[in-house]
């Protein structure tokens, strides 16, 4: 008989921040065959700054993923796999794309996931039902490199160790990520730290940069913060020199004049639960680059969601993206509603 459990995945659902679930199909013993997901339709309203206003329709972001855990002997075996259909979307189409792919012993992680600029934010921060530039502002911005080919991550009481795929194809070493967490009372925070090898012309550098982000909770409400500086960070935050990037990051967008430029970035977010079942989010965005151009871009948010039935939300969100730089999406105002079903 199938049956309904939490999943113990808590971010497979990126930027919703609603619980995952999924249904067993196979529990024998100590292993479990799980089937999950959520089925997301979507309708935006753009009003560009410039050019015609337009609306789009599209169900490409809902996902389908399996996972299997046993016990072998002490130890806890996990492997998980999921994918959408974003895939080929250079011709608009919407084949499958793998999203995550990788197997868990306890503590240790290997295989194509989360990259650890996201983990020390993501959770921390306002839902969003915005699944282009949701992370604007942080270190972990959305960009090609948000789930590396590989990753590995070993996590220990805190503290999380990050080596992943370099998004310099030339690297002498993966790019490295050391995060920390922990809860003050009622107030959570991650502090972490990304060093890379970064493109600087014919030559490389080593990039650093600095993350904090933090949640406090006070009743039905909470209020969400992060910070970012640092060089050679553009490719993570999608923000580069000049530039905002598009689907595909480009490894050399991070030097100007032979030196690596710097930045930073912010968000400001706030949640107010009016009942049980509806709530909404506020929250704002901003990264500055440090060239010749004054790069910068920020967005801004609200949106309302009604959690109709257990699995099934419905939502709108009004946002506002405003920026000095080439953007894959337009500088302007867009409206999405959406309604979602997670399985």
């Amino acid at each position: 008989m199938l049956y309904i459990k939490n999943l113990s995945f808590g971010l497979a659902v990126l930027g919703m921040g609603v619980q995952a679930q999924a249904i067993d199909l196979v529990t024998k013993g100590d292993a479990t065959l799980s089937i999950g997901g959520y089925v997301k339709a979507e309708g935006i309203f753009y009003s560009p700054d410039e050019g015609e206003s337009e609306f789009k329709g599209s169900a490409r972001q809902s996902r389908i993923n399996i996972k299997t855990t046993k016990n072998v002997e002490d130890k806890k075996l996990t492997g998980f796999i999921e994918g959408d259909f974003y895939g080929n979307a250079a011709n608009g189409g919407s084949d499958l794309r793998l999203r995550h792919a990788y197997v868990q012993l306890d503590d240790l992680t290997i295989g194509k996931t989360w990259n650890g600029q996201f983990l020390a934010v993501y959770p921390l921060l306002t839902e969003q039902l915005d699944f282009r530039g949701t992370g604007l502002g942080t270190i972990s911005g959305g960009g090609a490199d948000i789930r590396p080919d590989l990753t590995v991550h070993y996590t220990h009481k805190g503290f999380r160790f990050t080596a992943q795929d370099p998004v310099y194809d030339k690297a002498d070493l993966p790019d490295m990520v050391v995060s920390y967490k922990d809860n003050i009372s009622d107030l959570s925070y991650n502090l972490a730290v990304t060093a890379r090898e970064a493109k600087n012309g014919d030559d490389s550098d080593i990039g650093v940069g600095v993350s904090l982000a933090g949640k406090l909770n006070f009743g039905n409400d909470s209020l969400h913060a992060s910070v970012y500086n640092g060089k050679g960070m553009g490719v993570y935050s999608t923000v580069c020199v000049g530039k905002v990037l598009g689907a595909i990051n480009a490894p050399d967008c991070d030097a100007e004049d032979g030196k690596l430029v710097s930045q930073t970035g912010f968000t400001l977010g706030y949640r107010h639960k009016f009942t049980e079942k509806l709530f909404s989010n506020m929250r704002y965005g901003e990264i500055n680059v440090n060239d010749v151009a004054d790069t910068s871009i920020n967005v801004k948010s609200i949106n309302l969601i009604y959690n109709y039935l257990p699995d099934l939300d419905f939502g709108i969100e009004w946002r506002d993206r405003s920026d000095k730089a080439l953007s894959q999406v337009k500088k302007g105002q867009q409206v999405e509603v959406m309604a979602k079903y997670n399985f």
